[in-house]
């Protein structure tokens, strides 16, 4: 599920722009069009699923709290979601220039190292440990067996029998 819809991503960015992103032909994608546009959409799901992977490597929200994340945080998680699509969508047109787009990229790689390391960038604070890095631990259960299979009992005749309980 993306983290950001069509509409979210051009109230950060300029239509024209992305109109001659998202088109081959060289024609611009009238602006009525564009938040349901499928190049618009899978660069925003491209987007979405690199933060997942950056929070799952991190092991530091579940997907629950991604789900249920505060405004805060989901506006957070949404202007990286639209910066990262469109780096993707300049890429894919070969539009993507270092030196202008470089400090973008830079910045976005920055918050994305974050996550991946498992800092606290999203406002979850009142937890002293995420309940994705929290261990369980479980011990063993002894149970009693009448029978146990030793090497004694399985082999007849060779070693004395065991003396009787009894």
């Amino acid at each position: 599920m993306p983290y950001a819809t069509g509409s979210e991503f051009l109230q950060r960015y300029d239509a024209r722009l992305i109109g001659d992103l998202v088109r081959d032909d060289g024609i611009q994608e009238p602006v009525g069009s564009l938040p349901s546009n499928p190049v618009l959409s899978a660069a925003l799901a491209d987007a979405s699923a690199a933060i997942d992977a950056a929070v799952y490597v991190g092991n530091r929200y579940t997907p629950a709290q991604m789900s249920s994340l505060s405004a805060t945080a989901a506006a957070f998680v949404c202007r990286l979601v639209c910066d990262l699509a469109l780096v993707y969508l300049k890429r894919r047109r070969g539009r993507f220039d270092s030196e202008r787009d470089g400090v973008l990229l830079a910045e976005i790689n920055k918050t994305l190292q974050s996550l991946r390391s498992g800092e606290d960038l999203l406002l979850l604070d009142q937890q002293s440990a995420a309940a994705a890095s929290t261990l369980e631990l479980i011990r063993p259960e002894l149970i009693p067996v009448s029978t146990r299979q030793t090497i004694r009992r399985r082999t007849r005749n060779y070693y004395p029998d065991p003396p009787n309980p009894h």
